[in-house]
């Protein structure tokens, strides 16, 4: 149980319907969101998809790929929806986030070098590409391997071995969301597409194109991903080119009065291009996600390629908390549906105002909130996201310590970022 000292009845009860509605949307979609076929959908709930779909893929347990889905989640909760949610609290409000953030004061840090943004407009060729992907799987193998050595108990030892994984699978899916690597056409290439038995297609991933065409500064087209933070007027930004959303619809901070637009015009390129039609949008859409899927299933095998990787993976993947860790059942549901909630609230489930399915559940969430305090939602929206921040995310993160906690004590998100990223926050490609 949730400890309610210190809040008003009004809070009190307030948290309760949050919680309440929580556990019903959290069913409503695994069932009707997560089980869909194909994978469609960017934000937090591409990723879901996508980590859900590599984990079964090697007989996973339900229970083991949604804890890599939280890990996948903190790239996200120490970067840019905890920016966000932030900067739509005051005073007291704020406090609770800030001081869970202070638990793990480098995750912040290092979760930037998590989506394979072009951080100041630093990456310049494919060789640079070619060496954060290759020390981020160095690193992943060396962080599994160790916490299959370390002398820990069994139950931080599984959630390491599958936050960790998790989290770099966070960042493989994002270079195929935040580049333009499907702006390609790998059918005028050497290794071309490859079509889907759901009959769907997906471009080559990085691995399966690098082995055929060798050294990556000779291929025949240079890899670009957003430029972030965005600078105004400049074509390639992470707004213009990242494919993070169904609708290809985005705000641009970058522009005077940061309207949301669609940006469709910059993804005119590829086997499948944005037309600017829902249905060309879509289609663009899903070849990135498509893709990220089948790398994160390459990814995993690629990890297993240390044999002490292995051994950590294979210890993990089938852990059914109902048989002897019941208690941490609740805490995987509790931050289960922490991260669909902040996701809807930050504007990051599937974009802003999502449609159809995707946006049944944040719809719901928020007018189910109106209805709660009362009065108009464009009034509330600053405060919902602010007492839903601090009502519900600090204290179910504290209530599932044993998922987020270890971000602070192992610097799960640091090792993974070991040599890819500095304090000041550049990338080190230091390629010699």
């Amino acid at each position: 149980m949730f400890r309610d000292g210190g809040l008003s009845v009004r809070q009190v009860v307030f948290r309760a319907r949050i919680r309440k509605f929580a556990r019903r949307a959290s069913s409503l979609v695994w069932v009707a969101a997560l089980a869909a076929a194909p994978l469609s959908g960017f934000d937090t709930l591409w990723h879901l998809r996508c980590t859900q779909h590599a984990g079964e893929q090697y007989g996973f347990s339900e229970h083991a790929w949604k804890i890599m889905q939280l890990g996948n989640f903190s790239a996200d909760f120490f970067g840019p929806i905890a920016e966000y949610a932030a900067k739509n609290m005051t005073g007291g409000e704020v406090d609770a986030l800030k001081q869970l953030q202070a638990n793990s004061p480098r995750s912040k840090g290092a979760a930037l070098f998590l989506h394979f943004d072009n951080l100041n407009g630093d990456l310049k060729s494919n060789s640079q590409f070619d060496y954060l992907i290759s020390h981020l799987l160095e690193n992943t193998q060396a962080a599994l391997a160790a916490y299959w050595q370390l002398r820990i108990d069994e139950r931080t030892r599984k959630a390491l071995i599958l936050v960790t994984l998790g989290a770099s699978l966070h960042a493989v899916q994002d270079f195929y969301s935040h580049s333009d690597w499907i702006h390609n056409d790998f059918d005028q290439t050497a290794v071309k597409s490859i079509k889907l038995p759901s009959g769907g297609v997906r471009a080559p991933t990085w691995f399966e194109f690098r082995e055929k065409a060798g050294s990556p500064d000779k291929w025949p087209f240079r890899v670009q991903s957003g430029i972030y933070p965005p600078i105004p007027g400049a074509a390639n930004t992470h707004t213009h080119m990242n494919h993070d959303n169904s609708r290809l619809l985005y705000i641009e901070t970058e522009t005077p009065g940061q309207p949301l637009v669609s940006q469709a015009e910059h993804h005119r390129a590829g086997l499948n291009p944005a037309l600017g039609d829902e249905s060309s949008n879509l289609a663009h859409q899903q070849l990135a996600v498509n893709t990220a899927a089948a790398a994160g299933i390459e990814w995993i095998a690629k990890v297993q390629e240390n044999p002490e990787a292995r051994k950590a993976i294979e210890s993990a993947k089938q852990w059914d908390l109902r048989v002897k860790d019941s208690r941490l059942v609740k805490e995987l549901e509790a931050g289960m549906d922490t991260e669909i909630t902040l996701s809807c609230l930050s504007g990051k489930w599937d974009g802003d105002n999502p449609q159809g399915s995707q946006g049944l559940i944040c719809r719901s969430l928020l007018d189910r909130r109106a209805t709660s305090l009362g009065g108009s939602s464009s009034q509330l929206q600053s405060e919902i996201i602010g007492l839903a921040a601090n009502l519900l995310l600090p204290l179910a993160l504290k209530y599932t310590g044993m998922f987020w906690d270890i971000h602070g004590q192992y610097q799960v998100l640091e090792r993974l970022t070991t040599n890819l990223g500095a304090g000041n926050g550049r990338y080190q490609l230091d390629q010699k």
